[in-house]
């Protein structure tokens, strides 16, 4: 008897639809209503793809904002925090400088003393010249004071005869030394109230990227202007550009920060050179023997009792 090969039953006709025919009979049943899932899955997977592309931006891609930048830089420095710890401290500052062959002509060792107070802070400076000569500058409820070799001296006469004073009409005795202080209290001065950061793009500094940073104040608290070039990779500053005033055609003082290293509780730079427009060291200030919190007393920066009627 004759198999009718129509009756047997033919493997690939219990097989299941493929997912494709699937999908393409369920199109013909509901088209719109499938359109419409494709749709939203489509927008779904954009909407993800969107939101993780801005927070790759705002994480790796984003420029900072100038107070993101500051707060960078102080916490690569140690962090606030840390700065407030120090209540009072002294440091060595020798500056060197150089001629032409690179040749030291000239170096003082000038140490630096200070006290933080609720209304600012006490400054006191000792200098100690190539001739050996000894000064002390300093200043207290009565104004400023100076002694030379132990000698009563004016004390305006003699920051001008050690270039501790601006060369502006209205600089006082310890001008200059304010300013040395301020650079040592970098970056962490940079939140004092009416400080105004703005991000300044990048450049190149030497071959590497740099950060730029510009910094001016607020009409109640200064008129000059700095330009801080900061390292990306460690939020450390590299160089400072210094402007007296906002005049556009300003020359700025350009000193150049290396040799980062601890002391206590912060990192500071060890080393400010500045170069000749050839390119070649002009000045170099180096910082050494750091010491915070020696419990200095108030009475430290009062003038020696033999010039305690004389201000100056």
């Amino acid at each position: 008897m004759k198999t009718n090969t129509n009756d047997q039953n033919d493997p690939k006709e219990n097989e299941g639809l493929s997912w494709n025919a699937d999908l393409e009979v369920k199109d013909l049943v509901k088209p719109i209503v499938l359109r419409r899932v494709r749709i939203a899955q489509v927008a779904a997977v954009l909407i993800l793809l969107v939101i993780a592309g801005g927070y790759f931006w705002v994480q790796f891609m984003k420029p900072p904002t100038g107070s993101q930048l500051v707060t960078g830089m102080i916490k690569a420095s140690g962090g606030k925090d840390a700065w407030n710890t120090i209540h009072d401290g002294n440091f060595v500052r020798t500056h060197l400088l150089y001629n032409e062959k690179g040749t030291v002509i000239k170096k003082e060792y000038e140490t630096y003393f200070f006290k933080n107070t609720s209304s600012g802070h006490e400054l006191m400076i000792k200098s100690v010249t190539d001739d050996g000569a000894n000064v002390v500058v300093s200043r207290d409820g009565d104004g400023y004071w100076a002694t030379e070799d132990n000698h009563i001296v004016d004390a305006h006469a003699e920051a001008k005869k050690f270039e501790f004073m601006c060369h502006e009409d209205q600089c006082v005795p310890l001008c200059k030394c304010e300013m040395a202080l301020y650079r040592f209290s970098l970056p962490f001065k940079l939140t004092d109230p009416g400080v105004q950061p703005k991000f300044a793009g990048t450049t190149t500094l030497n071959g590497e990227k740099a950060l730029m940073l510009d910094v001016t104040f607020d009409a109640k608290t200064g008129s000059d202007r700095w330009v801080f070039y900061v390292n990306p990779h460690n939020n450390l500053i590299r160089k400072i550009e210094h402007y007296s005033s906002l005049e556009s055609n300003e020359q700025p003082e350009e000193i150049f920060w290396s040799d980062y290293k601890r002391e206590g509780p912060i990192t500071i730079s060890h080393s400010n050179k500045i170069y000749r427009s050839n390119g070649k060291l002009l000045e170099e200030y180096i910082i050494s023997d750091v010491h915070f919190n020696s419990s200095i007393s108030d009475k430290f920066f009062y003038r020696p009792s033999q010039v305690s009627k004389l201000s100056f």
